[in-house]
């Protein structure tokens, strides 16, 4: 059989040939290495597209060797695309030799409410909580959370167990009525807030938000004139400085709600 000219075998490639293209693929690499010296966020980006790409196909990835972490910690397993960052990675690798190191943790949940994974942080916090000891920070991180993303179910647990353990803690009933009110149950949120403001050694140092969020919890049951008295009760506790126009002014208005006869301001209610 007759072998056409367009079948004919190209002959190799010349010496001088593959050196252009071996050079070319070194040039390449390098500059890819000195984008990633001179721009650590490429370096980021380059990485956790190739981590993202492995996984959709189902290949092996250094993000794998943290499965034995998330099992301790209750918690899925990060998507290979998250832990591709160097802020991701450091504090799992910390936490995969020291199991309870607290800033890694810290560090850990920090890098991932960056990412937008704030329910993925506080779960990181639960289960960190749960296996280590002295975790109430930990363990109230996680509930802080999840009431900020709107889990008040999951805040709820979180309070519960606080409380539980620590029951004159004021901090930990505060962020139970926080909760109860998130989840509306407005009347149990009042006897948390009252409790959490007991609690207190120093009243004078209580924070006005928790005054004003207990005022508010008064007007969503029906109660104005309470919620007014509320605020009488914060400036009785230091009249000098608390009792500002801004502060007068609010008691006026939930006085307009529907509550007569409020007493003066030198003459405030205690709560």
């Amino acid at each position: 059989m007759e072998i056409d000219r367009g079948d004919r075998i190209a002959p190799p490639p010349s010496p001088e040939r593959s050196r252009v293209w071996i050079g070319a693929l070194v040039a390449i690499s390098a500059a890819l290495g000195l984008a990633v010296v001179v721009a650590p966020e490429l370096g980021d980006f380059l990485r956790r597209e190739a981590y993202t790409a492995a996984e959709a196909v189902g290949a092996p990835t250094p993000a794998d060797e943290y499965a034995p972490l998330y099992a301790r910690l209750e918690m899925e397993p990060l998507r290979a695309g998250l832990v591709a960052s160097p802020k991701i990675s450091a504090p799992l690798a910390k936490l995969l030799r020291e199991p309870c190191d607290k800033r890694a943790i810290a560090a850990l949940a920090e890098a991932l409410i960056v990412e937008g994974e704030e329910r993925v942080a506080a779960r990181g916090y639960s289960g960190f909580a749960a296996a280590c000891p002295d975790s109430a920070i930990e363990k109230g991180r996680a509930g802080e959370l999840f009431l900020r993303i709107g889990d008040a179910e999951g805040a709820l647990k979180i309070a519960d167990a606080l409380i539980s353990e620590q029951p004159i803690q004021p901090d930990f009933h505060y962020l139970r009525a926080r909760t109860l009110f998130a989840a509306k149950r407005y009347d149990a949120a009042i006897g948390e807030y009252k409790t959490a403001i007991e609690l207190f050694h120093d009243r004078a140092k209580v924070h006005e938000r928790l005054f004003v969020e207990l005022a508010n919890a008064y007007v969503a049951v029906g109660k104005p004139c309470d919620a007014a008295f509320t605020l009488f009760s914060w400036i009785a506790l230091d009249p000098t400085r608390r009792g500002t126009p801004g502060a007068r002014k609010r008691v006026e208005e939930y006085g307009a709600l529907g509550c007569r006869n409020l007493p003066a301001f030198d003459e405030p209610k205690k709560l």
